[in-house]
């Protein structure tokens, strides 16, 4: 009776027992069933911010996940990129330095690992990334790959100073050397209609170019840098010979150099010389500095001050003030650039006050990386011209505005050597009608850089 009984109790308890270990493990778990709930979900909100381009929440969010899902490759390669595109240089070397920890044979986790050593500026360990991806990295690699090491190297030897050359030739054609009106006849108040000059007439001819430039750099730590660089020409013309001319434009500076931004102080001169003597000096000093607030998007600030003097009419010479506000962004192939300048212009003689000048301009440039040899880029600028006194002679106050386009295709063959084609054109509107002209000019040229 007493066994029967025990029994009895056993199997009484038994179920309960279970069903309170079930209790028990159940509510323990569901802390953890909801963090890994919470977890799911946020990786899922992750991907859907990252898929939407909205990276700066999409970073936000990873970084909250850093602690718990750090070591996941798949999650450190996706954290690493978003935090390359955000400027988030540091946090992605960490991230991806986990990847290839983890998966050492995953190309594109070494390649962007090299791409985050670059934005870090630790060259050195760039380069041994690419070389451990080996001579033939898979196929989608191949030129990325070739761009990355090139911008590598070009930049450690900058930090090691560099002094480059380059000379070139041109031959062309220009329909308005001396940007000479159309019309035959012009109006003046005091005078009426009268025959325009033959000097004042657009005049065209063919003609050659010789160029050298140079460029240096004297790198006195990885953040300071002493610059210097010059461009020299000449033009001459097959027939048109009074417009001959060879011009300099000469700098020397000082560069300081952080990680989102630096700065430069340079002094210029730039004479030009026509028909074999000086015509023109126009020197001074500009301040620049840059600032690049994420991987593909820059901002810059230029101020000029300086003088131009004329050596052949006193009435030209001017002092100059102008301010540059400039913004770059620079994809994998593609390079945009938009420029908005205003300029100050005085005589320094009262009585040629009617040469003093208000200029706005604004431009825009594109470059067009269309392979490894091929480079395409176009420019078009649009500038406002106010004058402060009435011209003497047609007693008006000249508003002129100008149009310019250009466009170039330049095939680099090597390092050294390369071709250019460029062509230009420039329209000019002006009260005056000898103010106003046309003008087409292109240049087919080559050069070779040593």
């Amino acid at each position: 009776m007493r066994k029967a009984g025990k029994q009895k109790v056993k199997a009484t308890l038994k179920p309960l027992l279970k069903m309170g270990i079930f209790v028990l493990l159940s509510t323990a778990a569901c802390p953890l069933i909801a963090a890994v709930q919470s977890t799911e979900q946020q990786k899922a909100e992750f991907i859907q911010l990252v898929q939407t381009g909205q990276l700066e929440q999409a970073y936000q969010l990873a970084e909250a996940l850093e602690a718990e899902l750090a070591g996941d490759p798949d999650f450190d390669m996706a954290y690493g990129r978003i935090a390359l595109h955000v400027g988030k240089n540091d946090r992605a070397v960490f991230a991806l330095e986990r990847v290839v920890a983890e998966k050492p044979m995953w190309q594109q986790a070494r390649f962007t690992l090299a791409q985050a050593y670059y934005k870090t500026k630790n060259y050195p360990a760039a380069l041994r990334q690419l070389e451990r991806l080996g001579t033939e990295p898979q196929a989608d690699l191949v030129e990325p790959v070739s761009k990355l090491r090139s911008a590598v190297e070009w930049q450690q030897a900058k930090l090691k100073g560099y002094q480059r050359h380059k000379i070139r030739y041109g031959f062309g054609h220009d329909d308005n050397v001396n940007s000479g009106t159309a019309e035959d006849r012009i109006f003046i108040p005091s005078l009426g209609e009268i025959d325009v000059f033959p000097q004042s007439k657009a005049s065209s001819d063919y003609f050659h170019q010789l160029g050298y430039s140079f460029d240096g750099r004297w790198q006195q730590d990885q953040r300071y840098a002493w610059l210097a660089d010059a461009q020299l020409g000449a033009t001459q013309f097959n027939q048109l010979s009074e417009f001959d001319r060879e011009t300099l434009a000469a700098r020397v500076g000082f560069e300081a150099d952080y990680q989102q931004y630096r700065y430069s102080l340079r002094a210029y001169s730039r004479p030009l010389r026509l028909d074999g003597q000086l015509y023109r000096n126009d020197w001074g000093g500009q301040i620049s500095g840059s600032y690049q607030f994420n991987t593909l998007n820059s901002l810059g600030l230029q101020w000029v001050s300086g003088r131009s003097d004329n050596r052949i009419d006193d009435r030209l010479n001017l002092t100059v003030h102008a301010i540059t506000a400039s913004w770059e962004r620079k994809g994998n192939r593609w390079i945009n650039q938009a420029n908005v300048s205003v300029a100050n212009e005085r005589s320094r003689l009262e009585s040629a006050d009617y040469n003093s000048r208000d200029v706005s301009s604004l431009s825009y440039s594109t470059i067009w990386l269309a392979s490894a040899s091929h480079i395409l880029l176009a420019r078009a600028e649009l500038q406002d011209v106010s004058y402060k006194a009435p011209h003497p002679l047609f007693r008006v106050e000249r508003e002129e505005s100008l149009f310019s386009f250009t466009a170039s295709w330049m095939w680099q063959y090597s390092a050294s050597f390369g071709t250019e084609l460029r062509c230009s054109y420039t329209n000019k509107n002006s009260p005056v009608t000898l103010y106003e002209y046309d003008r087409t000019e292109c240049v087919l040229g080559a050069s070779y850089a040593f």
